[in-house]
C-alpha cells in the first residue's frame, strides 16, 4: 500500500502582498466615497426640489380656493364673537395645502382664544408651533438646520426657502397686513417669467470675523408673526437692504461672514428655484444680476436673459 503524500501546509500572506491589498482597498475607498457622496447630493437636490413644488402646488391651491396669492405676511384683526386677531407668515398660510391643517387650526384657535396674534405660541404635540421641525419647510442639504432649527436661533423653527416679497408681499393694507396686488392669472410678467420662491440659508451668519457669532447670526424662521427682516424667510425686499436685488449668492457654508440676508443662498451646484407656473429649476452662479432681477420683479417687462 503506497503512502499518502504529505500535505503541504497552506502558504501566508507576505507582509509585502498584505501591504498591497490593503493600498488596492484603500484606492478603491478613496474613489468610491465622492461617488456615494455624489449620489447623496443628487438625492438631496431631488426631494429639495420636490419640497418646492409641493409649496408651488399649495401656492396654486390657495389661489384658486382664496382668490388670491397667499400673503407675505398676516397681522389680522378680525371683528366677531369675540374680538380677536391671529397672524402667520407665508409658510404658515400654507399649511392647510400641504396636509397640515391640523397645526394651522390649532395656531388659530390659540389666537382666537387668547386674543392674540402669536400664532407660534399654540401648542402642538412637540412643543409649540415656533420649534414644530416641519420637515417640507427643510432642504435635506441646509446644514444650517438641526432638527427643523437654524444653528443661529434654536429655540425656533426654521426653513430652507424663502418666499418672493416682491411677488407676494408687495402691498400693505390697512390692518398692516403684506399682501400681493396679483393673482396667478393676472402677474404681469408671465408665470413662467417670475420666480416665486428660492433656497435661502436657514441660519444666515453674517459677522466679519472671528468664530461664527451666534448672537450676531440671522434666521429664516418661518414661524414668525412680526416684519423684521433679521428673522423673515424672504427674498426679493426692495424696501430692505441695498443687495435685494442682487444673485444669488454660491459656495457658502455655516460659519462664512459673507452671507447675506437680502440674497437667497444656493444649497446645492445651482440653487433651486420655483417658478409661478408650478415648475422648479436650477439657477447656476453664472446668471446675471440684469436676469435676475427681471425674474423676481413680476412687473417690470423684462425679458429673460440667455443666462436664465
Amino acid at each position: 500500500m503506497m503512502n499518502a503524500l504529505p500535505r503541504r501546509g497552506r502558504r501566508a500572506f507576505t507582509l509585502i502582498e498584505l501591504l498591497v491589498v490593503i493600498a488596492i482597498i484603500a484606492i478603491l475607498i478613496g474613489l468610491l466615497l465622492p461617488a456615494v457622496q455624489k449620489i447623496r447630493e443628487a438625492a438631496n437636490r431631488m426631494k429639495c426640489s420636490n419640497q418646492l413644488k409641493q409649496i408651488g402646488l399649495a401656492v396654486h391651491n390657495y389661489n384658486d380656493t382664496n382668490g388670491v396669492l397667499p400673503p407675505l405676511r398676516t397681522q389680522y384683526t378680525v371683528t366677531g364673537s369675540p374680538t380677536f386677531n391671529y397672524g402667520g407668515w407665508w409658510h404658515f398660510s400654507l399649511l392647510p395645502y400641504i396636509e397640515q391643517d391640523a397645526v394651522y387650526q390649532a395656531g388659530l384657535n390659540y389666537c382666537i382664544t387668547n386674543a392674540t396674534t402669536n400664532s407660534y405660541s399654540a401648542p402642538v404635540s412637540t412643543g409649540t408651533i415656533q420649534n414644530i421641525n416641519m420637515k417640507g419647510f427643510g432642504c435635506p442639504s441646509d446644514s444650517t438646520l438641526s432638527n427643523g432649527c437654524p444653528y443661529t436661533n434654536s429655540g425656533w423653527a426654521g426653513t430652507s426657502y424663502s418666499p418672493n416679497a416682491s411677488l407676494f408681499g408687495n402691498m400693505w393694507t390697512s390692518n398692516n397686513n403684506r399682501v400681493s396686488s396679483f393673482t396667478v392669472g393676472t402677474i404681469p410678467d408671465g408665470t413662467s417669467n417670475t420666480v416665486g420662491a428660492a433656497e435661502q440659508m436657514a441660519g444666515c451668519d453674517s459677522t466679519n470675523s472671528g468664530a461664527p457669532a451666534i448672537s450676531a447670526g440671522y434666521a429664516r424662521l418661518w414661524t414668525v408673526t412680526w416684519d423684521d427682516q433679521s428673522w423673515n424667510p424672504e427674498i426679493a425686499l426692495s424696501t430692505g437692504d441695498s443687495t435685494w436685488n442682487l444673485p444669488p449668492q454660491f459656495g457658502l457654508s455655516p460659519g462664512m461672514k459673507k452671507c447675506d440676508r437680502a440674497r437667497p443662498q444656493a444649497l446645492h451646484a445651482t440653487i433651486n428655484v420655483l417658478i409661478m407656473d408650478g415648475s422648479v429649476r436650477g439657477v447656476s452662479s453664472g446668471v446675471s444680476q440684469t436676469t435676475w432681477l427681471g425674474a423676481i420683479l413680476p412687473n417690470d417687462g423684462a425679458v429673460l436673459g440667455s443666462d436664465w
